[in-house]
């Protein structure tokens, strides 16, 4: 896909009449207007709700992260409107190829066959009882594809003929495969060596000693401070939000311009998450069952939040030495995806948290005991850790 197409030197131009595709345009048009409408609606239950309490905000924050992720949709139905609105087709022959070029507005879809893959192109009759209007057709790879929309046969001849012209100079593939199997003189070469598998990352790594170093913090807040279970759960609730920061900027050096898509959606996806996930903590672990919602949501989160505030700046800390230390550092970005970006932190955050919930559950059972606690600690760190190290061994030399 381009851009911009200049073309090749030398190269023949085939003209060819656009397919018809207003029906896909109006298609897209009605799904767009559908969407847009969802979208309209939920930005405008946005405005003068009202947030007494820490429930009101979390159902505010996941529709806000709803209509984030539900804009990348909205505004995608209308960009594909608009380039089907524009849809146009060329084709020409260059260096023993067929290219032909199906145009979304400025946005060209260069689709190559080699000419000595090319058989029987012929010209098809098109539906109708006009023998003048015909199809172009080939087969390619067992396939048939065709060329542009419906033209006057005298066209179509010509187009015909330029094919099969240009593929009468292209060597077939079985003279090729001949010449292959011509016997050859063989020289030694060396036996390549084997690359060493990959390995977990060293416990010794700066990344994993700063991740010990984070995960540990909070026994002194247990210690020392009295910290409950709530407090913990909340600190690594905060770390999955550390995680998909961090994974937003390995996102943009990896993706660039499709960042700028893929970035909103994983906000809103991802948000929506750690609301409902943050809702259920402060329900079961902070508030308690069947307990009050107290009033004031911002004096709640406050009085939440403060208290851990150097553990939480220790995490930002931690997964920063890890995505300049390994992610830039021994560019693990270069054969990233965005795709496996964007999936990656709830294949660790899942795994981590079920193991804390599982954890919890069994504390509050036996009535909280600061050993129990130092335990999930423990517990948590070991679970993270191993994570990390695998996740990054791709990454050791």
């Amino acid at each position: 896909m381009r851009l911009w197409d200049p073309g090749v030197p030398g190269a023949t131009p085939l003209v060819l009449p656009a397919r018809n595709v207003r029906l896909v345009a109006v298609f897209l048009a009605i799904f767009f207007a559908i969407f847009a409408a969802i979208e309209w609606n939920a930005v405008a239950n946005l405005f003068g709700r009202s947030v007494d309490d820490i429930f009101d905000l979390s159902v505010l924050l996941f529709e806000g992260f709803w209509a984030l992720g539900w804009s990348v949709g909205v505004l995608f139905l209308g960009a594909l409107t608009v380039l089907f609105a524009f849809y146009s087709e060329s084709a020409r022959l260059e260096a023993g190829k067929l290219v032909h070029i199906p145009k979304l507005g400025p946005l060209n879809i260069l689709v190559d066959y080699d000419l000595d893959k090319v058989r029987n192109v012929r010209l098809e009759q098109a539906r109708g009882n006009d023998p003048e209007l015909v199809k172009v057709r080939f087969d390619y790879d067992g396939e048939t594809s065709s060329l542009g929309d419906t033209m006057r046969r005298a066209d179509g001849q010509r187009i015909v003929d330029a094919i099969t012209g240009a593929a009468r100079f292209v060597p077939r593939i079985a003279d090729a495969r001949a010449a292959e199997a011509a016997p050859t003189i063989e020289t030694s070469r060396p036996t390549p060596r084997p690359s060493p598998a990959a390995e977990p990352l060293p416990l010794s790594s700066e990344s994993a000693i700063a991740l010990v170093i984070a995960n540990i913090a909070p026994l002194a807040g247990v210690l020392f401070l009295e910290w409950d279970l709530g407090d913990i759960m909340v600190l690594y609730w905060v770390e999955s939000g550390v995680i998909a920061f961090y994974s937003l900027l390995k996102i943009a050096v990896v993706g660039k311009l499709v960042a700028l898509v893929a970035a909103p959606f994983f906000i809103g996806h991802f948000g929506g998450f750690m609301v409902g996930h943050f809702l259920f903590i402060y329900a079961l672990f902070l508030r308690g069952i069947g307990g009050a919602w107290p009033s004031g949501a911002a004096a709640e989160l406050y009085a939440i939040f403060m208290p851990i505030w150097m553990s939480i700046a220790a995490l930002f800390i931690s997964h920063g030495v890890s995505f300049f230390t390994n992610f830039v550092g021994q560019r693990e970005y270069a054969g990233g995806s965005v795709k496996a970006l964007m999936t990656a932190p709830y294949n660790r955050i899942i795994v981590m948290h079920l193991t804390l919930i599982f954890g919890g559950w069994i504390i509050m059972l036996i009535g909280m005991p600061v050993g129990a606690l130092v335990v999930l600690v423990l517990l948590k760190t070991a679970v993270d850790l191993q994570a990390h190290r695998k996740e990054h061994q791709s990454s050791v030399r």
